[in-house]
């Protein structure tokens, strides 16, 4: 009898509850609103709820059950729907899409990257380190290490054997608002060795504010940027350099944007930073634990854009030293003052043309002057495979420690260019056709002049460096392609024996064509000069690449590199 009466007693309540129920949101409603559950199918001719008299404070905040019966409907409510809470109701199942967030006001997250992570190997025989004199053995070697093209601040880079780099940008942005930090690092720590001075922290962060306006029937478009970022002009992908700069630099820069024409687009751009130089000093407390020197730079370039037919500019870049705290010696010639005289300027151009059936040819020329590059540490300007002054003076002006000999002080005068063009191209079909031929023909060459002291042991003041190369890849499938490069090195004109060259050939998968990533193995044969040997030496005596006694020292100083190099590479750009 007792389960009867309860059963009965339930049935009763679902009675009274079941047309409550069908008028008001639930639980799971409010909590995940939005979720295109059906609305109340009431007329909205119905007689609504009596109002509640007003509050004369607002209430607290109460559970929704609470604020359904004691908040009034709003006006537009009473004339169109049955009485409702306050509180969200759910939205009807209709197929009209949510209503987008407002592109002004809200933050728009995003994530972009890149990595290279390749597999080296330098195939070799030779003698035994403990066994000069022995029978030669097949070696395999970190190629790096056993080849002359492999280090990214040299001339003799040709990115065959570039080596490991990963970078992400976290940020977000807004309507004339961006905001990002970088992080990058250049060196796989879980592969075994943990190189303490690969990166692997925050490297860049900054803020980009634009505006549009209306002038004079013009729409141009400023853009202000501040914080540590890297602008770059003469980008040369072949060999991953620049013609006329990328900066290291915390700063600001002013890029300005104006429409000429429906097809015409005149730029300026203006930077002003600081590059950072310093010393860690691990044993000394916090924050005394480091010395910082700041070099100062500025920059402009001027641009003229024609369509996609004509995209041409004009650069102009300064850095320099008024920091004592670059240099903490008072030794002579290696002080402050001559530090003062410090400099680096570079003036030159870039233009990229391109036509139908004909393909696109860039051709960037620039003038660098150094004083004192010594003077000039790794911060500020990278240019021509060097980072700032100090780079410059060590790759072309002979600087090696010995000031009686250089003073890194000089000139170059450079001209790289890239000629592109494609089998769906010269068809006029769209790009990403396939099959596909792709051809490139590219080069850069170096007129060196040294200003060196009188008395200089360095037996040569002009010295030219040239390299080129030309590849062509068949895109035979929307994932596979096939390409064969070919590079030639001249280190130095005036000697024969400076040269170098490689012959590529590659299988490259990936998803699709087009795609941001690829996962490829290449094998390249070298042929070398008789001065073109590890660890390499000017004919004056001194090392061609700084560091290069270092990691190519040892029993095999002297010797010809590696000859045969295999990798495999995974790359990835989002």
């Amino acid at each position: 009898m007792p389960r009867r009466l309860q059963a009965l007693l339930v049935l009763g309540v679902c009675a009274v509850v079941a047309p409550a129920a069908a008028q008001e949101p639930t639980d799971a409603t409010e909590d995940e609103p939005g979720t295109g559950l059906a609305a109340p199918e009431e007329p909205a001719a119905a007689e609504p709820a009596p109002e509640a008299p007003a509050p004369e404070a607002p209430p607290p905040e109460q559970p929704v059950d609470a604020a359904a019966s004691e908040d009034p409907p709003s006006a537009s409510t009473r004339n169109t729907e049955p009485a409702a809470p306050t509180v969200p109701a759910p939205e009807a199942a209709t197929d009209a899409p949510a209503p987008a967030p407002s592109v002004a006001d809200d933050w728009q997250p995003f994530i972009t990257g890149y990595f290279r992570a390749p597999m080296s190997i330098g195939i070799s025989s030779r003698q035994s380190p403990d066994d000069p004199n022995g029978s030669p053995h097949r070696q395999y070697a970190y190629a790096p290490n056993r080849t002359v093209d492999a280090n990214y601040y040299s001339f003799a880079y040709t990115r065959l054997q570039e080596q490991d780099w990963a970078e992400i940008y976290i940020g977000a942005r807004k309507k004339h608002v961006e905001a990002a930090i970088a992080v990058m690092g250049s060196w796989y720590q879980a592969a075994g060795f943990r190189n303490y001075d690969s990166g692997w922290m925050p490297a860049l962060a900054y803020l980009k504010l634009d505006t549009d306006f209306e002038l004079g029937g013009l729409t141009p478009n400023i853009a202000a940027t501040g914080g540590a970022f890297w602008p770059k002009f003469g980008a040369f992908d072949k060999y991953d350099t620049y013609t006329l700069g990328r900066f290291h630099h915390v700063g600001e820069q002013l890029h300005l944007t104006v429409p000429v024409a429906s097809e015409v687009t005149v730029a300026l751009t203006q930077g002003f930073g600081t590059g950072r130089e310093g010393n860690y000093n691990a044993g000394a407390p916090p924050p005394y634990n480091y010395s910082v020197g700041l070099t100062l730079l500025h920059y402009e370039h001027l641009s003229f854009k024609y369509k996609d037919y004509v995209d041409a500019g004009l650069h102009y870049n300064h850095s320099w030293t008024r920091d004592p705290s670059m240099l903490q010696t008072t030794a002579l010639g290696r002080s402050y003052t001559p530090a003062r005289e410090a400099e680096v300027t570079t003036i030159g151009g870039e233009v990229s043309l391109s036509a139908p059936y004909a393909g696109s040819l860039w051709v960037s020329p620039s003038h660098i002057t150094v004083k004192n590059g010594w003077a000039l540490p790794d911060a500020g300007i990278e240019v021509m495979h060097s980072l700032s002054g100090d780079g410059l003076a060590t790759n072309y002006f002979g600087w090696s420690g010995s000031l009686p000999d250089s003073t890194g002080s000089g000139s170059l005068l450079n001209v790289g260019f890239l000629y592109e063009n494609s089998l769906s191209t010269l068809l006029g079909k769209a790009e990403g056709s396939t099959p596909d031929v792709t051809l490139n023909v590219f080069g850069l060459f170096a007129d060196i002049t040294l200003d060196l002291p009188e008395g200089s042991t360095i037996t040569q003041e002009r010295i030219g460096q040239l390299k080129y190369g030309a590849d062509v890849e068949l895109q035979a499938l929307d994932w596979l392609a096939f390409m064969l490069r070919w590079d030639e090195v001249n280190y130095n004109l005036d000697h024969g024996g400076y040269v170098f060259s490689s012959i590529t050939p590659r299988v490259t998968f990936s998803s699709h064509f087009l795609s941001g990533e690829s996962l490829y193995i290449q094998y390249s044969r070298y042929r070398y000069g008789d001065e073109m040997v590890l660890a390499g030496k000017w004919p004056w005596g001194t090392q061609m690449v700084a560091g290069s006694d270092v990691v190519q020292g040892g029993t095999y100083t002297g010797d010809k590199p590696d000859m045969d190099v295999v990798k495999l590479q995974a790359t990835v750009a989002f």
